[in-house]
């Protein structure tokens, strides 16, 4: 009956191309997820064109893959449609073969009751005849005088009553062997209807095992076949995603292997730089040095010369008076000499300042542009690290969700392996060895999953939130004046009532629906209310960086102005200072001290270290071999023999359909005979059939009757 109900669930649901949420459908949530989806695909359509031709390629591709399923369902429909029709069809001969009997055996009976009725209505007019001659002759008895004459007329008279008795006590008879032979049939009618209930139960029987054995081996043909698609398509897509990863992965290769080499040629050139500038500047310090040392070995030399002119004062009194002017004019010009020197000496000084201060700047400019590398360096990494938590996190979820279908592929074949063992074979039925693997035993840990499962907190994303407020406001209805009810969220965390959000949410709408785009408003215009507001607020979110239900408490109180403490009434800040507390929230959301452990514990953690996947080939294939060789084995022989038996009953079906025809016929012939040999033409004949056929032929005509 499993297989039976399963099957025919198959059979009365048609392979869906498009699952998913429906337009159409009654829930409120089916109808928004349906028109999102219909809004990226539009989108998806316009920014793909070119690609176009691809998409066409895979879509026939997919839809010759589809085709397989689809085809072994309908002819499994087909196979089963014909069972079910051959086994009305072998049922209902056994109704039909009694309905004809019961046609010839009410023919046979007006037949015999109309030729009663005949007999009857001649032996009536003959007893109504032989009464009024009788009664003739009493009439006449009275004019009889003599006794003896009067004797013969009451003999004659008695003989004509006892003759007349006698047809009645002969018709009597007649009615009573026919009364006896009717109850006779009577019973044997009894008898063949029970044998024919029996033999329809026995074809009941077969039919039902033989529609059971077809819907199993239907069903396993379809899930062979959809398995079969799976595994195409699983290889398809895995192939496809790890050809991405590796064409990503290299980019990223060579793009931090660029950065790098940038990095370095800066650095050597920067090195460079600092190298020439210091060649340059030890150059200029030697060669002012000398000039300095040059200059203090002249100034020696001109004090050695004063001092050996002064000592020869006393000799040269004369001559140095005559040479006075001679002496003058030198020590004028070794006066302007030194302040020659002196200039040249502050000119190369100052040079010297300023080109310090030039490669200062180049050095602090140098450094500035460093600085930046290195910023989008680690921005880089950090970007990296969040691309491979998504992908990571993107191969845990298709992970799980193939590993509870495979789980759930695995619960039900031991289940019908169960069902084999104790309804078909009679055998006691253990969990098998290889079924310690749906109990996590040798499954391999994902990403950041630690050594026990522990159950991650869940918490609610902003869309999910709003839409429970929506939901909660419209049943609690809308108020003048709003209330502000606060309850404990966490430690230092509030709830406000959602009526209070509602209309926070609807002023952020009307007031910061720039931020949606216009193509999304002219979608939403024909949707309700509710739907219109959760669609805008979904894009609104998203630019103002709302994520989480606490996100929309937070931004609840930018709207909110202070009231006196006691005040029991809350009232939302003028339309015009809606942008201004957008952006305050929106700066106090940037800031760094902005407090991110929820966002954080909802997330996948980048940071976790990389999994060991040597295991997960031996993981899946415990999975696929779920079911042990030796239970395979009594499968198959199971099969071999159902199918054997299966041939018996075939053939004894046969032999009994050919068995029923040749009754039939042998009943057709009998009734041919009968008709044949009762007659009434054969009384006009001279020699009777009843003359011709042999005696025993009639004996046993009259024990079949």
């Amino acid at each position: 009956l499993l297989y039976t109900i399963k099957f025919e669930q198959v059979m009365s649901s048609p392979p869906d191309e498009n699952a998913g949420p429906s337009v159409d459908s009654k829930k409120r949530e089916d109808r928004i997820v349906a028109r999102r989806e219909r809004i990226i695909k539009r989108n998806k359509n316009a920014k793909n064109e070119g690609n176009s031709a691809n998409q066409v390629k895979d879509d026939s591709a997919e839809d010759k893959k589809t085709a397989k399923s689809r085809k072994q369902i309908s002819i499994s429909n087909q196979r089963i449609e014909k069972l079910r029709d051959d086994g009305c069809e072998l049922v209902t001969n056994v109704g039909v073969a009694a309905m004809a009997r019961e046609d010839g055996r009410k023919i046979e009976e007006e037949k015999s009751n109309k030729d009663r009725r005949e007999k009857l209505e001649a032996e009536v007019k003959a007893s109504m005849e032989r009464f009024e001659e009788i009664t003739k002759r009493w009439d006449s008895a009275h004019a009889l005088k003599v006794p003896q004459e009067l004797d013969d007329m009451m003999t004659n008279q008695r003989e004509l009553i006892n003759s007349m008795i006698a047809e009645k006590e002969k018709i009597i008879q007649t009615f009573q062997l026919e009364l006896k032979s009717k109850d006779d049939q009577y019973v044997k009618d009894l008898k063949k209807q029970a044998e024919d209930i029996d033999l329809i139960i026995e074809r009941m029987n077969a039919q039902i095992k033989n529609l059971q054995k077809a819907y199993r081996e239907e069903l396993t043909k379809i899930d062979q076949a959809f398995e079969s698609e799976r595994i195409e398509l699983l290889e398809k897509h895995r192939n496809d995603w790890e050809n991405l990863m590796n064409q990503r992965s290299q980019k990223e290769v060579d793009y931090l292997k660029e950065a790098e080499e940038r990095v370095e040629d800066f650095s050597s050139q920067l090195q460079h730089l600092r190298v020439q500038d210091a060649e340059e500047y030890n150059m200029v310090k030697i060669k002012l040095e000398t000039d300095v040392q040059v200059l203090e070995q002249q100034l020696q030399a001109m004090r050695a010369t004063y001092q050996l002119n002064s000592e020869k004062l006393d000799y040269n009194f004369q001559v140095l008076k005559k040479r006075d002017e001679e002496n003058t004019i030198t020590k004028s010009q070794q006066k302007r000499k030194i302040t020659r020197l002196q200039d040249t000496l502050n000119n190369l000084k100052s040079k010297f300042g300023k080109q310090e201060a030039t490669f200062r700047e180049e050095n602090q400019q140098l450094a500035d542009v460093y600085k930046r590398i290195t910023d989008q360096f680690k921005e880089l990494q950090k970007k990296s690290k969040h691309f491979q938590a998504t992908d990571t996190k993107k191969f845990i979820d298709v992970w799980i969700m193939n590993e509870e279908e495979a789980v759930d592929l695995a619960t039900k074949v031991l289940d019908e392996d169960r069902i084999i063992f104790t309804q078909q074979l009679g055998l006691d039925w253990s969990l098998p060895e290889t079924s310690k693997v749906l109990e996590g035993e040798g499954r391999p840990l994902l990403a950041g999953e630690p050594a026990k499962h522990v159950s991650s907190s869940s918490i609610k994303s902003a869309k999910a939130a709003v839409d429970d407020i929506i939901r909660a406001a419209s049943e609690a209805g809308s108020a003048g004046n709003l209330e502000h009810s606060r309850s404990t969220f966490g430690a230092d965390k509030q709830v406000y009532n959602p009526v209070l959000i509602k209309s926070v949410l609807e002023l952020l709408c009307a007031e910061a629906d720039f931020l949606v785009e216009k193509k999304l408003i002219h979608l939403l215009a024909p949707l309700e209310h509710d739907e219109r507001l959760l669609m805008k607020l979904d894009s609104i979110f998203k630019a103002i960086g709302v994520e989480t239900e606490e996100d929309i408490h937070r931004l609840t109180e930018y709207f909110i102005v202070k009231m006196e403490e006691g005040s029991e009434t809350t009232n939302l800040i003028h339309p015009n200072q809606v942008l201004k507390a957008i952006r305050l929230f929106v700066s106090e959301s940037a800031s760094p001290n902005k407090n991110i452990a929820v966002k954080q514990s909802a997330e996948f953690d980048g940071n976790a270290t990389e999994r060991d996947s040597g295991n997960d080939d031996l993981y899946w294939q415990r999975l696929a071999q779920i079911l042990p060789k030796q239970h395979e084995q009594k499968w198959d022989a199971l099969l071999a023999g159902l199918q054997k038996y299966h041939t018996v009953l075939a053939q004894r079906a046969k032999l009994i359909e050919e068995t029923d025809k040749l009754q039939n016929q042998n009943s057709e012939l009998r009734m041919l005979l009968q008709q044949y040999i009762g007659s009434r033409v054969n009384q006009d004949l001279q020699i009777p059939p009843t003359h011709t056929i042999p005696s025993e032929m009639l004996r046993d005509y009259a024990i079949d009757s």
